[in-house]
Protein backbone atom coordinates (compact mmCIF):
# COMPACT_ATOMS: atom_id res chain seq x y z
CA UNK A 1 0.00 0.00 0.00
CA UNK A 2 3.00 2.62 0.69
CA UNK A 3 4.33 1.81 -2.46
CA UNK A 4 0.93 2.78 -4.13
CA UNK A 5 0.21 5.60 -2.15
CA UNK A 6 3.49 7.00 -2.41
CA UNK A 7 5.15 6.01 -6.06
CA UNK A 8 2.26 4.50 -8.21
CA UNK A 9 -0.41 6.99 -7.91
CA UNK A 10 1.51 9.96 -8.37
CA UNK A 11 3.97 8.65 -11.32
CA UNK A 12 0.51 7.20 -13.00
CA UNK A 13 -1.10 10.75 -12.22
CA UNK A 14 1.66 12.50 -13.66
CA UNK A 15 2.26 10.26 -16.82
CA UNK A 16 -1.28 10.68 -17.59
CA UNK A 17 -1.49 14.17 -17.76
CA UNK A 18 1.22 14.00 -20.16
CA UNK A 19 -1.40 12.14 -22.85
CA UNK A 20 -4.99 14.30 -21.14
CA UNK A 21 -6.15 16.99 -23.64
CA UNK A 22 -3.86 20.29 -21.88
CA UNK A 23 -5.32 22.66 -20.03
CA UNK A 24 -7.18 25.63 -21.15
CA UNK A 25 -5.15 28.30 -22.06
CA UNK A 26 -1.55 26.31 -21.10
CA UNK A 27 1.54 27.96 -22.09
CA UNK A 28 4.19 26.47 -23.75
CA UNK A 29 6.46 26.74 -20.34
CA UNK A 30 3.92 24.84 -18.82
CA UNK A 31 3.35 22.20 -21.17
CA UNK A 32 6.92 21.03 -21.08
CA UNK A 33 6.79 20.88 -17.36
CA UNK A 34 4.05 18.77 -18.06
CA UNK A 35 5.22 16.79 -20.44
CA UNK A 36 8.76 16.70 -18.13
CA UNK A 37 6.06 15.63 -15.22
CA UNK A 38 4.99 12.75 -17.29
CA UNK A 39 8.56 11.33 -18.18
CA UNK A 40 9.48 11.41 -14.51
CA UNK A 41 5.97 9.66 -14.06
CA UNK A 42 6.68 6.90 -16.27
CA UNK A 43 10.03 6.65 -15.18
CA UNK A 44 8.62 6.18 -11.59
CA UNK A 45 5.83 3.87 -12.63
CA UNK A 46 9.14 1.44 -14.29
CA UNK A 47 10.86 1.54 -10.90
CA UNK A 48 7.71 0.53 -9.16
CA UNK A 49 6.46 -2.35 -11.37
CA UNK A 50 10.30 -4.40 -11.00
CA UNK A 51 10.07 -3.50 -6.81
CA UNK A 52 6.34 -5.40 -7.25
CA UNK A 53 8.29 -8.18 -8.12
CA UNK A 54 11.24 -8.55 -5.91
CA UNK A 55 10.95 -11.08 -3.22
CA UNK A 56 8.93 -9.96 0.30
CA UNK A 57 6.22 -7.46 -2.00
CA UNK A 58 5.26 -9.90 -5.16
CA UNK A 59 2.66 -12.55 -4.31
CA UNK A 60 1.27 -15.94 -6.01
CA UNK A 61 -0.96 -15.48 -9.37
CA UNK A 62 -0.81 -13.19 -11.65
CA UNK A 63 0.97 -10.21 -9.80
CA UNK A 64 4.08 -10.31 -11.80
CA UNK A 65 2.44 -10.07 -14.54
CA UNK A 66 0.70 -6.61 -13.72
CA UNK A 67 3.76 -5.42 -12.11
CA UNK A 68 5.65 -6.32 -15.55
CA UNK A 69 2.89 -4.33 -17.37
CA UNK A 70 3.69 -1.57 -15.07
CA UNK A 71 7.23 -1.10 -15.98
CA UNK A 72 6.97 -2.01 -20.01
CA UNK A 73 3.90 0.96 -20.14
CA UNK A 74 6.20 2.83 -17.98
CA UNK A 75 8.73 2.25 -20.52
CA UNK A 76 6.73 2.96 -23.36
CA UNK A 77 5.37 6.38 -21.60
CA UNK A 78 8.22 7.74 -20.86
CA UNK A 79 9.29 7.55 -24.64
CA UNK A 80 6.37 8.76 -26.08
CA UNK A 81 6.58 11.28 -23.48
CA UNK A 82 10.12 12.39 -23.85
CA UNK A 83 8.95 12.74 -28.09
CA UNK A 84 5.57 15.10 -26.33
CA UNK A 85 3.63 12.73 -28.55
CA UNK A 86 0.00 13.00 -26.99
CA UNK A 87 -1.93 10.38 -29.01
CA UNK A 88 0.47 7.45 -28.22
CA UNK A 89 0.86 8.67 -24.47
CA UNK A 90 -2.66 8.29 -24.29
CA UNK A 91 -2.86 4.95 -25.67
CA UNK A 92 -0.37 4.06 -23.26
CA UNK A 93 -2.28 5.73 -20.33
CA UNK A 94 -5.04 3.23 -21.18
CA UNK A 95 -3.30 0.06 -21.27
CA UNK A 96 -1.65 1.32 -18.24
CA UNK A 97 -5.19 1.69 -17.10
CA UNK A 98 -6.01 -1.72 -17.81
CA UNK A 99 -2.90 -3.58 -16.49
CA UNK A 100 -3.69 -1.01 -12.93
CA UNK A 101 -7.54 -1.67 -12.91
CA UNK A 102 -6.97 -5.63 -13.79
CA UNK A 103 -4.55 -5.28 -10.25
CA UNK A 104 -6.76 -4.16 -8.40
CA UNK A 105 -9.86 -6.79 -8.75
CA UNK A 106 -7.67 -9.30 -8.62
CA UNK A 107 -5.91 -8.19 -5.41
CA UNK A 108 -8.47 -6.59 -3.84
CA UNK A 109 -7.26 -4.10 -1.37
CA UNK A 110 -8.02 -4.49 2.52
CA UNK A 111 -10.08 -1.98 3.62
CA UNK A 112 -8.61 0.61 6.70
CA UNK A 113 -10.78 0.32 9.48
CA UNK A 114 -11.50 3.59 11.88
CA UNK A 115 -9.83 3.51 15.26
Amino acid sequence: KALMAAEVNPGALAFWAGGNAPPEGETPAAAEARWIAAEAGARTLQAAGRAMAEPGVSRPGRWNEFAALMASTGAEGEAASRARNAEQAFEIGGRLYDACNGCHKTYVPTPQRSP
